[in-house]
């Protein structure tokens, strides 16, 4: 996972590059928030370790506006000063750790690793959300023809099965993985069992 570094102190973002790069994380410094959110539609899924207190669009407003654009993405909020409000904002709007700064290596990269996970589990739940909700667009009938494939029916068993053609049966499967956005059958096949196993 990517770690996205925010914050207006150059040097300060160097170091934390430097800690979560020894550890094996790929990293990329901004040094505003508005910066970060300009570019976050073309940036891979990451962890977010960002300062409080910068120019522009502090810490607190940055994390109000990842809750309402893009929630799983996990926060790690530091500030130099004890902000005891801050921090619980921060947490009130999906934050994993709040630091205070100077912190320790091992400190950070024990933060990290819980947000990582945290994130992980996020866009894990999100995507079987979304799943959801694609089996909920299938017609009866396309969900009759994917339980049919699921079972490893053939088009003409299914057609026989359910009284329609084979044609019929192929243009529903056609149909099934559109709305999946699967690429063929086996996926759509998976999609079906994950959504019946929750």
């Amino acid at each position: 996972m990517q770690v996205y570094i925010i914050d207006d102190d150059e040097a300060v973002g160097r170091t934390i590059a430097r800690f979560a790069n020894r550890a094996g994380w790929d990293t990329d410094c901004f040094d505003s928030a508005d910066g970060f959110l300009a570019r976050i539609d073309e940036l891979p899924f990451g962890c977010i370790v960002s300062d409080i207190n910068m120019p522009g669009m502090n810490g607190i407003e940055l994390i109000e506006a990842l809750h309402a654009r893009c929630p799983e993405w996990p926060v790690i909020m530091m500030t130099a000063f004890g902000e005891v409000t801050a921090a619980i904002r921060s947490f009130r709007h999906g934050a994993v750790h709040f630091l205070q700064k100077p912190f320790k290596r091992a400190d950070f990269l024990s933060a990290l690793g819980e947000a990582v996970d945290v994130g992980t589990r996020r866009q894990q739940e999100s995507h079987r959300r979304q799943q959801s909700k694609a089996l909920e667009k299938l017609t009866k009938r396309e969900t009759e023809v994917l339980g049919a494939l699921a079972d490893g029916l053939q088009s003409k068993t299914i057609a026989w099965q359910l009284g329609i053609s084979t044609r019929t049966v192929e243009m529903h499967r056609s149909n099934i993985l559109n709305k999946l956005g699967a690429r063929n059958t086996s996926q759509a096949v998976g999609l079906l069992q994950m959504g019946n196993s929750r």
